[in-house]
């Protein structure tokens, strides 16, 4: 190992050394025992020979490594496992709430159908009563004036009346109704 000068003026033998060396001459004298040392039973080179490998291979320089960036990589982790921890907390909830909504809309879209075939059916049974109230109004037209009273006089009529007009109502309402239940099964 070579003598290297302190930052006081003072020598050293080696890096780790202490500054005790008034001159260079000194400290090289007082460690020549090191420079002419024999191999030790491990290994089969002198020191000057390991050191002339260290600068042929240029292996005596030491790099600094920056643990800086060691500090920044565990930081960034760190935080990205805090992002992905509530994230996928979010996707679950999420998740689940998709999940019960598709159930409901499936188990709506049932409901709306059986509704849907329910009024269409009522509407064509209204329709097909209305006809018949329709026909029955002209026969007691035809037999009032037959009988000289007016059909309102005739037992029923006015029942009859009264029913084809809430039928008439109830047809409207189930029309509109079956349009909106349509445009409903068509966007699910």
């Amino acid at each position: 190992m070579p003598c290297t000068k302190c930052e006081e003026g003072k020598y050293k033998w080696g890096k780790t050394g202490k500054c005790e060396y008034a001159s260079k001459e000194a400290c090289e004298s007082a460690n020549s025992k090191y420079n002419k040392m024999q191999p030790t039973p491990l290994g089969k080179k002198t020191y000057e020979e390991y050191e002339k490998e260290l600068k042929e291979f240029n292996l005596s320089k030491v790099e600094r490594v920056d643990l800086g960036i060691v500090q920044d990589m565990q930081k960034v982790a760190d935080t990205l496992g805090g992002i992905i921890k509530q994230s996928n907390s979010a996707l679950d909830a999420a998740d689940s709430r998709v999940s019960k909504i598709k159930a409901f809309l499936k188990d709506s879209k049932s409901d709306l159908q059986k509704d849907y075939n329910l009024i269409e059916k009522n509407t064509v049974a209204l329709e097909k009563e209305l006809a018949k109230a329709n026909k029955l109004e002209g026969e007691a037209e035809k037999a009032s004036n037959d009988l000289g009273i007016k059909e309102t006089e005739l037992p029923g009529y006015n029942d009859m009346l009264k029913e084809t007009s809430l039928a008439d109502d109830a047809i409207g309402d189930g029309d509109e109704l079956l349009n909106d239940i349509d445009k409903i099964l068509t966007n699910l």
